[in-house]
């Protein structure tokens, strides 16, 4: 067997292992304690957690569907409609973010057998990292009485994604996943119940993932009834809003784009999460209004630079019209790279680089020499936001590169040269940031909304579209060939929204960050009933474990954020 071909399957992580460290574990905050006023018999309720998880929720056609439960369910929940499910949209790769904490670009997990296929590049001799379930930090925790369940149609969730549940139900369909969820509901002894519906996966498949098609509406709104009956059977149980405090979360697990799901476009990986519980005011939560964004710097082996996953073979200019686009926000030093397609000042292609506080362009190819077009542009190291625009346009029988900074045309340079000898083409992927050529320094830059457009904008074009929020809107978006906005937020991936066109790798020892100021592209938030946060699915245990009052050990390396205990004083009687 190839050892690109080689899978290891994670063994169920024994209790006592799980022991060793739990003396040291950091505890999150806990509520102050609760003092009984003399005559007062009332004590403190009990932490319970309904997760609701529908495979293939698209939250855009939710919203279009507008189905009645969950616009109930507005009224006291924190919710978002542009949350984000995993990195990988396939069933695997969702549910184990889900249920561990753990995002894509650590487990690695996207086959439906649950096991990490080594990569290429790992050594065979390499630790592979174990990441368990929830419920087995549950059971190694100071409740592993704790009553859990886990109702699925799929068994592989209980049987290999998460065998420690205390209760675990395979159910034939969505409806027999109601029917025993309700059962669960109902009983005395229950504290955490994860309930998963996939009907609306296989709709999606079959129909559409749209709100258009009838076949997936039909099942969403079925699932919506669903919803309906278990928030009715909770809300039943004699000691709900009493000695016990629910919390409920409703989330997708991935979405879907056209009739199918599995890859890493928007679509298939935004959903929705909705974070119900009788005292929480309404507030939508969005990633709206701000910029979370990676910072490109270092040299050698310290570089936190992207690269296009695609080998090269994309974007190259040729001998035709190309506009390309990108905003920035740093400081720089001389003359390195910052965005290229050009590896290091050899061989072909097109560099963007520094000379102090102005920004030039390499254009080489290896018969035409190089052409180094850097007469002084206007400062753009300044850590302030600057659009830099490139152009290349064939007129009047010659080839032209003209350049922009904020929308100002400041220099046009003929290159015809280049033309007559095969254009301006390179092996060498798109690359921002450090272009490995190391005998220059590396700049410090945030990016933005880098586009490309197969035709050459005018002059009128970009500064009438230089702040665009909508790139849609552009007039001449049927030429968009690639757009990465550059604020996922997370993972390792900067995705190109342009359909089937590649995205950037985000490479070195980077992290997201998020940046006080923002592009002009994108407007502060003003909306009153929101709150900028960006809710992920991988923020599930956390939020969990905040909800039971579970410690979270450092050592496990979970990803979410415990966003839920900023909203504390709504609902923790004091």
């Amino acid at each position: 067997m190839m050892k690109n071909q080689i899978k290891i399957i994670f063994p169920v992580l024994i209790m006592g292992f799980l022991l060793l460290n739990f003396a040291s574990c950091k505890r999150y905050y806990d509520p102050p304690p609760y003092f009984e006023p003399e005559g007062d018999t009332t004590k403190p309720a009990l932490r319970k957690v309904l997760l609701i998880a529908i495979d293939g929720a698209v939250p855009s056609e939710y919203k279009t569907m507008a189905l009645p439960v969950l616009e109930e369910l507005k009224a006291h929940s924190k919710y978002s409609w542009d949350a984000f499910t995993a990195e990988n949209s396939s069933d695997a790769s969702a549910w184990k973010t889900l249920l561990t904490g753990i995002s894509y670009t650590k487990h690695g997990i996207k086959d439906s057998s649950f096991m990490y296929i080594q990569d290429q590049n790992d050594h065979e001799h390499d630790i592979v990292a174990s990441y368990p379930s929830m419920f087995s930090y549950i059971l190694s925790s100071a409740k592993p009485d704790m009553k859990t369940s886990l109702i699925t149609p799929w068994s592989n969730i209980t049987q290999i994604l998460a065998p420690e549940v205390a209760d675990p139900v395979l159910a034939i369909d969505d409806k027999a996943v109601k029917d025993s969820a309700l059962t669960r509901i109902k009983a005395e002894k229950i504290d955490f119940i994860t309930v998963n519906f996939n009907s609306l996966s296989a709709a999606g498949k079959q129909f559409g993932f749209s709100a258009s098609a009838t076949g997936y509406k039909e099942a969403a709104t079925k699932i919506d009834g669903y919803i309906g009956e278990l928030m009715a059977a909770l809300k039943a149980r004699p000691g709900y809003n009493k000695q016990e405090e629910w919390l409920v979360i409703i989330t997708s697990t991935h979405g879907g784009d056209g009739f199918s799901y599995g890859g890493e476009s928007p679509k298939e990986t935004t959903g929705f999460a909705f974070y119900y519980n009788e005292k929480l005011k309404p507030t939508e939560l969005t990633k709206e209004g701000t910029f979370s964004g990676v910072l490109f710097k270092g040299k050698d082996a310290t570089a936190v630079r992207a690269v296009l996953d695609d080998n090269g073979s994309n974007y190259n200019v040729g001998t035709d019209d190309q506009t390309i686009q990108l905003r920035i926000k740093g400081s720089a030093g001389a003359y390195p790279h910052f965005f290229s397609k050009m590896e290091k000042f050899v061989g072909a292609g097109w560099s963007m680089f520094t000379g102090g506080s102005s920004w030039a362009i390499s254009v080489k190819s290896p018969s035409s020499g190089e052409k180094r077009i850097q007469p002084g542009s206007p400062n753009v190291f300044d850590k302030q936001w600057h659009t830099i625009t490139v152009v290349f346009v064939d007129s009047a029988s010659k080839w032209w590169v003209r350049r922009y900074t904020d929308g100002v045309r400041h220099d046009l340079t003929e290159i015809t040269a280049f033309k007559t000898t095969g254009g301006v083409t390179s092996p060498s992927p798109l690359t921002l940031g450090w272009g490995t050529d190391k005998a220059y320094t590396s700049a410090e830059i945030n990016v933005a909304d880098v586009s490309i457009f197969n035709t050459a904008l005018s002059d009128e074009e970009i500064k009438d579209n230089l702040c665009l929020s909508d790139i849609t809107k552009h007039p001449k978006y049927a030429n968009l060939i690639g757009f990465w906005p550059c604020s996922e937020g997370f993972g390792d991936r900067l995705n190109n929204l342009v359909s089937g066109k590649p995205a950037f790798k985000v490479l070195g020892p980077y992290s997201w960050l998020g940046v006080p100021d923002m592009p002009c592209s994108m407007a502060p938030l003003t909306d009153p009933g929101k709150r900028n946060l960006h809710v992920k699915n991988v923020d599930v245990l956390a939020n969990v474990f905040y909800w039971l009052k579970l410690p979270v050990n450092s050592s496990w390396g979970i990803d979410g954020n415990k966003w839920l205990e900023s909203y504390e004083i709504e609902f923790i009687k004091l």
